[in-house]
């Protein structure tokens, strides 16, 4: 099969061999000037000149005299135009509508409308009659229909109101707008292309080579695009039209796809021997699959890619991409006999590291401030955080990055001085305060460039931050000539808004390798096998319907300016031509539906199946939904695993076996094994707000510090009772939260709301409590108790931990006190038995460690002790009673010695299994008890 650069190659050699240098070839694309030369080379028997090239652009922007301003600058300009009609409006807010402004005066310039006529002021019906002779009789009742709506109610809606607000000064904004770039040289594309199209309507000439124009492969048309070529083809020098398309489509007049060419056609009559027959007569292997998900497309394009006969896998097969996002997972997909890939296609800069770097650096300076005192730049942890993560860091400055976060989330350090920060050169440029707008451009740009640098980044990572750091300066030096001083929030939005629209192109060898394009890059290009990716109708070719635009879709329709039929009938002719060679094409789309998609196939896959005459395979691709076994984790008690339980048994060993590691086996052994023996320890997780362990510690180290002063003094009752002082417990609790939140002197929200709480725990619940019990003494606070426990075999396992309290009580007991700060309270227990094998939530953590101290004091001291917790949220009630309560035989636990027996003989059994070196680690049976388990994807529960 012949493409059609091909067979438009072999017209031309035929018609002007030798003298085909005498010629100029318009493409609509420079993809398509490539694979032509390609073509060209393959077809010419002597070496001969090519001809010249030109585009529509090119030929307009050279003979207006105008240049092609940056969209920012566009922007801007008419910002400063618009402000002066609409002095209310700033530029955060405007950038919005001046660009949907912008496309709008770009297309009436390109179908050369009235602006003034579409533009004007229209306060009475009456006034369509009047100077609207151009229009047909159909155009001037739409118009007529249109302006009825909006003034059929005498009382106008607000929306009307802005909007006719907005109207009434276009056409001066309008004329002011072209006036000003005029004036600067420059221009968007439909004013230069108007201003070229009025000079030709005025019969100048342009400034043409003396060559004969060959115009190929164009399709739909604006007004002022025809114009061009009515005035290329009425020059002496003459042009020749061809046109890429099939009959089957242009034949059929009911076909969208044949909605333009049918026009071209009849008004630039053809000079070809090109082939137009190709859909029908050429066989062709078509499916349409659909799959569960876009990973599941892509992951099917490798099979397909792997089907391929190897000599195919070159610029005979082309992979379309329908949307953009779908570029880089498939790059990482393609399977290893894909040796060779040429992507012609943009990627939207949003989509890239670079981009979230711009964001995270933003964010850096957006919350920055500076210190009480004025002097060192402090900067907010969660902005620092994710600075210190990210990738670029990472593959800097990794080590000292990973030791600056553990610092920050180890010493809870909300905020940070620059001091801290600055430990390696681009934490230097980084960690520095901006206090302007261009500060802040000159800030990105410098931060970019120095992370490019670096060896350790890619050539691609490297051209996303030059690209990046290019748009930043055009952005600023677009404010500078518009002389705008933007505020720093403004000028953030507009980069943001900036760099969202981006798209980066992709450079390759056109001509070698499987191609990776977007549907507009196939312009005028065949291939024999064809793979489409994304083909659901929302995607493809997508709901035009809701394009913002301030002309609305009636006048759109009088006027004859494109409407969303005319964009579907685009996309119907990018399909249908792309296809029409093709020998084999395969129709991706992803069924699923999601806020983007309802998963409805494409329309042009149901036109396939029920207008052609071609057969249409179906697929669908779905996943194994079957359940996996997921095998149980045993980890064997080896040589290592034993060493390290050993040093538990060590009587001359500083280590020793803690409640909470202890509970933690006892919930779980392999959770143990993780904690423990591996040492596997999630991320501290870092917030500004008071999280339940956090709000624990300052409870804790408030009452450390307010019965300080009491230790060792016998029945403190009445020294306890000067402490119902509200200011002098809410300075002890600011310290607390102050130290532990490393925040200033002042409090504000949040923890000036726990602190509140906290101070009324204490005022109204723990110190009451205390005051009107029978008498005792502190004789410890937050103080070690260490034990050796026995075991079989003349073992002894070294239990220590750390008590909240320890009173002794009149009759020579002791008692353990726990603080606690949880809503649900763990007063009772269902038998010392379930604390080591009952049910996942029958093991309570927090009356197991109390009996395990209350063991730990009985033995060492030779003492009875009392168990008891102080849940602090529950003590506001009268009747609190701190006794742990035991359900299975209905008694309080006022001594340890009432359970010891059981007690014992349930920790013995437990810890000759912990240290028996035939036992794995296993996991629990029971799965609820891996809810809040830091292990369980480890785990796969």
């Amino acid at each position: 099969m012949a493409t059609f650069q091909q067979e438009l190659a072999r017209e031309l050699l035929n018609n002007y061999g030798e003298d085909l240098s005498g010629v100029v070839v318009m493409f609509p694309s420079l993809r398509a000037r490539t694979f032509f030369c390609d073509a060209l080379t393959e077809q010419a028997t002597t070496p001969l000149w090519q001809p010249s090239w030109s585009s529509i652009d090119e030929i307009m922007e050279r003979s207006s005299g105008l240049i092609k301003a940056e969209r920012i600058r566009l922007i801007t300009e008419l910002y400063k135009i618009y402000h002066r009609h609409h002095p209310s409006e700033d530029l955060d807010r405007f950038y919005f509508w001046g660009d949907m402004l912008i496309s709008d005066f770009d297309m009436i310039d390109k179908y050369l409308i009235d602006a003034h006529q579409l533009l004007r002021n229209i306060n009475d019906i009456k006034e369509i009659e009047s100077d609207v002779s151009y229009l047909t009789k159909e155009q001037e009742e739409i118009i007529r229909r249109f302006w009825s709506s909006i003034y059929s109610d005498r009382t106008l809606s607000e929306q009307k109101e802005a909007f006719l607000r907005v109207w009434r000064t276009l056409p001066t904004i309008y004329d002011e707008y072209r006036e000003r770039l005029l004036s600067l040289g420059i221009g968007y594309p439909g004013m230069i292309y108007r201003v070229t199209a009025e000079r030709i309507a005025r019969g100048e000439e342009l400034a043409l080579p003396d060559k004969r124009f060959v115009i190929a492969g164009f399709n739909a048309l604006s007004t002022s695009e025809r114009r061009l070529f009515d005035y290329l083809s009425k020059r002496p020098q003459g042009a020749d039209f061809y046109w890429d398309y099939d009959s089957y489509y242009v034949e059929n007049n009911w076909h969208e796809a044949g909605m333009f060419l049918r026009d071209n056609i009849k008004r630039y009559t053809p000079k070809e021997h090109i082939s137009h027959d190709n859909f029908s007569s050429q066989p062709k292997h078509m499916t349409a699959t659909s799959c569960v998900s876009n990973i599941v497309q892509i992951k099917h394009v490798a099979d397909i890619l792997k089907s391929l006969p190897a000599e195919e896998l070159d610029k005979r097969t082309a992979i379309v991409l329908t949307d953009e996002n779908m570029l880089i997972p498939l790059l990482h997909a393609l399977p290893e006999c894909v040796t060779k890939v040429n992507v012609t296609m943009g990627y939207p800069l949003r989509m890239t590291l670079a981009h979230t770097f711009v964001e995270r650096l933003i964010a850096l300076q957006s919350h920055s401030r500076s210190s009480k005192d004025g002097g060192e730049a402090l900067f907010y942890h969660k902005d620092t955080l994710g600075i210190l993560s990210h990738p670029y860091i990472v593959q800097h400055i990794g080590h000292t990055a990973s030791k600056l976060i553990d610092k920050i989330t180890t010493e809870r350090l909300i905020s940070i001085d620059a001091g801290t920060l600055c430990c390696a050169p681009l934490l230097s440029a980084i960690f520095r305060k901006v206090d302007s707008w261009q500060e802040l451009s000159q800030y990105i740009v410098e931060v970019l460039t120095i992370t490019a640098q670096h060896p350790d980044i890619t050539t691609e990572q490297s051209e996303f931050l030059r690209i990046t750091a290019e748009e930043i300066v055009r952005t600023e030096r677009s404010m500078l000539r518009c002389s705008i001083e933007p505020p720093m929030k403004v000028y953030i939005s507009l980069i943001r808004k900036h760099l969202q629209r981006l798209t980066i192109p992709y450079e390759g060898e056109p001509l070698e390798g499987v191609q990776i394009m977007g549907i507009l890059e196939t312009r005028n290009l065949d291939f024999k096998n064809v793979i489409l990716l994304s083909m659901t109708d929302a995607n493809f070719p997508g709901d035009r319907t809701e394009q913002p635009s301030f002309i609305p879709y009636g006048l759109r329709i009088a006027y004859g300016m494109p409407t969303p039929e005319e964009h579907e009938a685009m996309y119907a002719y990018y399909f249908y031509r792309l296809i029409q060679r093709a020998s084999r094409v395969d129709m991706l789309y992803c069924s699923k539906a999601d806020d983007r998609s309802t998963g409805e196939r494409s329309r042009y896959i149901y036109q396939i199946e029920y207008e052609s005459h071609h057969k249409l395979q179906k697929r669908n691709i779905g996943v194994d939904l079957g359940i996996e076994s997921i095998d149980e984790i045993d980890i064997p008690k080896g040589e290592h695993e034993m060493q390290i339980l050993n040093r538990y048994l060590d009587p001359e060993s500083d280590v020793a076996l803690s409640p909470t590691a202890l509970f933690r086996y006892i919930e779980c052994p392999l959770k143990f094994y993780f904690a423990s023996i591996a040492h596997l320890k999630s991320r501290d997780e870092l917030s500004d707000t008071i999280d339940a362990l956090t709000f624990g510690n300052i409870l804790h180290n408030s009452m450390e510090r307010l019965y300080d002063s009491f230790k060792d003094i016998k029945n403190p009752m009445s020294r306890i009772s000067t402490l119902r002082n509200r200011e002098s417990v809410e300075r002890v609790v600011g310290e607390c939260v102050r130290e532990i939140m490393h925040g200033s002197s002042a409090l504000t929200g949040d923890t000036l709301l726990v602190s509140d709480i906290i101070v009324r725990y204490i005022l109204h619940g723990i110190l009451p409590y205390d005051i009107d019990r029978e008498g005792f003494t502190i004789v410890g606070i937050e103080r070690d108790v260490e034990y050796k426990y026995p075991i079989s075999e003349n073992r002894y396992v070294n239990l220590a931990g750390r008590a909240d309290r320890i009173d002794k009580l009149p009759n020579g007991a002791y008692q353990i006190i726990d603080y606690k700060s949880g809503n649900k309270p763990h007063l009772e227990f269902n038998g010392v038995s379930t604390l080591f094998t009952g049910e996942p939530h029958e093991r309570i953590s927090n009356i197991f460690q109390t009996l395990l101290y209350s063991m730990m004091l009985h033995h060492r001291d030779k003492v009875e002790v009392t168990p008891s917790l102080y849940y602090a949220s529950k003590m506001l009630l009268k009747g609190y009673d701190a006794h742990i309560v035991d359900k299975a035989t209905d008694s309080v636990v006022e001594s340890y010695s009432l359970v010891a027996e059981e007690f014992e003989q349930m920790l013995r059994a437990t810890l000759e299994e912990l240290f028996d070196k035939d036992i794995p680690f296993k996991q629990v049976e029971n799965s609820d008890a891996c809810t809040y388990c830091d292990y369980k994807k480890i785990c796969r529960r």
